[in-house]
């Protein structure tokens, strides 16, 4: 089973997790209010447990932070540094979008206005990362792989 943790509050982080609820074709869905709950929740599983995360969606907080801490957080560990993370903002937010991607965001996405509009871009991400893309492997630690590349 494919999992996926999304990281977000308020109404853009509702609507996005009522998007994936109604696309949950092949996924688990896991919401996570905050950074601090990644965290603790990070904390509590490793790769092989069958609810590690093989996809993170967060969405910027505009109030908080622009989202760069948390990806460093996210590549920075040996075990999510492999997990694809989709950033998403919303539009009254305007991400440094070059600083996201260099630090590792799979995708940056500007969360739409209206929520059909939302849906349509959950289906196109449930159409490449849950039925194209292979997911992440998570038998064994990676951290071995990390310190050949570096």
């Amino acid at each position: 089973m494919f999992n996926v943790w999304l990281i977000a509050s308020g109404k853009e982080g509702a609507d996005l997790e009522e998007a994936l609820r109604m696309n949950a074709l092949g996924h688990n869905l896991t919401m996570l209010a905050d950074e601090r709950a990644f965290e603790s929740s990070s904390k509590s599983f490793r790769r092989d447990s069958e609810h590690f995360p093989n996809l993170l969606m967060y969405l910027i907080d505009h109030d908080v932070n622009d989202g760069t801490g948390f990806l460093r957080q996210v590549k920075q560990s040996p075990d999510y540094r492999h997990v694809p993370v989709i950033v998403f903002y919303p539009g009254n937010v305007s991400p440094n979008v070059h600083k996201l991607y260099g630090y590792g965001a799979a995708s940056v996405i500007r969360v739409p206005i209206r929520f059909s509009g939302l849906v349509e871009v959950m289906r196109t991400i449930d159409a490449y990362w849950f039925n194209v893309a292979s997911p992440p492997p998570v038998d064994g630690p990676l951290s071995h792989l990390w310190d050949a590349i570096k």
